[in-house]
């Protein structure tokens, strides 16, 4: 088997294996350009606005989106009766909860009964999600000592697919690199609100007539 690995000194805990092939996670930038939506082969993408995202104000240390601007218009700080995240004029409509990883396993392990009521409220509204500041391997993976939990990762790993089972709510995990959960959260909102905006305005739940 090939193994290809950077120097030793820059070698750390996030290195994988894909395919026999040892790899540092190396993300591409996230595009530049809109999200194209198309009527008749032309562009109408620029009738179609972009999102303002609204943010919990109860939520500690909330993406701002930053750099992400060809998808999201902006951000406003807004009491939301349930998630973290929202859209303007789609809040009873989609809510998104965030969990790094040490409060996932917290509430998990913790406030169970709090977290199920929650994901209670969460599954009533059409779109929703959990997001996960984290990977799955880095749910599945034995816990380091920051994390200052003895709970087994296939506990949690389980609890989250009962949880999706149990209530519909769909699982995304992301990474644990900020920028990478904070781009994914955007993509997310930022289709939500554009097939929810080209539906209500009567232009048909499609972005290209023949495709998605």
């Amino acid at each position: 088997m090939k193994i290809v690995s950077p120097p030793e000194e820059n070698i750390d805990q996030d290195e994988d294996i894909f395919d026999g092939v040892e790899r540092l996670p190396n993300p591409v930038a996230p595009p530049q350009r809109r999200l194209i939506v198309k009527r008749a082969g032309h562009s109408i993408t620029r009738k179609i606005p972009k999102p303002v995202v609204l943010v919990d104000t109860r939520e500690q240390l909330p993406f701002n989106f930053t750099g992400l601007s060809n998808w999201i218009d902006g951000t406003k700080r807004q009491k939301l009766n349930v998630g973290d995240y929202s859209v303007q004029q789609m809040e009873g409509l989609l809510a998104l909860e965030r969990k790094s990883l040490t409060d996932l396993i917290t509430t998990l392990m913790q406030r169970r009964k709090r977290f199920l009521k929650s994901c209670e409220r969460l599954a009533q509204y059409r779109w929703r999600a959990l997001l996960v500041e984290a990977s799955y391997e880095d749910i599945k993976s034995p816990y380091d000592e920051e994390l200052n939990t003895k709970a087994h990762p296939n506990a949690i790993s389980g609890l989250l697919d009962a949880v999706e089972a149990r209530f519909g709510i769909p699982i995304i995990y992301t990474s644990r690199y900020r920028s990478l959960a904070e781009e994914k959260a955007a993509s997310w909102l930022s289709k939500h609100f554009t097939y929810w905006y080209l539906e209500k305005n009567g232009f048909g739940r499609v972005l290209q007539e023949g495709d998605l």
